[in-house]
């Protein structure tokens, strides 16, 4: 898979953030990565902005660092009736049957 250049750099801001926010806690590395039950060179990665590292291992940092609802705002529907807009799309999407005219 391809990663676009603009994400690329929005994950290694999102590690720099990480990094930043685990050390102005005080929290080693070592002690960062038990708690996300990772090895310490994910947590490098992770610091790093390796697309490569799954997305739960970033929830979970941030979730650690108490930065959750930070990291998933981008997932919240903005604005008054978002719920009634979403109740209303539709559970599945699917592409049109093909038309098998003999």
């Amino acid at each position: 898979m391809t990663i676009p250049d603009p994400l690329l750099g929005l994950l290694s801001r999102m590690g720099s953030d990480l990094s930043a926010a685990r050390r102005t806690r005080a929290i080693t590395q070592d002690d960062m990565a038990g708690r996300l039950n990772v090895s310490r060179r994910t947590l490098i990665r992770m610091e790093r902005g390796d697309p490569s590292v799954s997305f739960g291992a970033y929830a979970t940092a941030a979730w650690v660092l108490g930065l959750e609802e930070r990291f998933l705002s981008g997932f919240h529907p903005e604005g008054e009736g978002a719920r009634e807009l979403r109740l209303a799309l539709p559970q599945r999407v699917r592409h049109p049957a093909a038309d098998l005219d003999f």
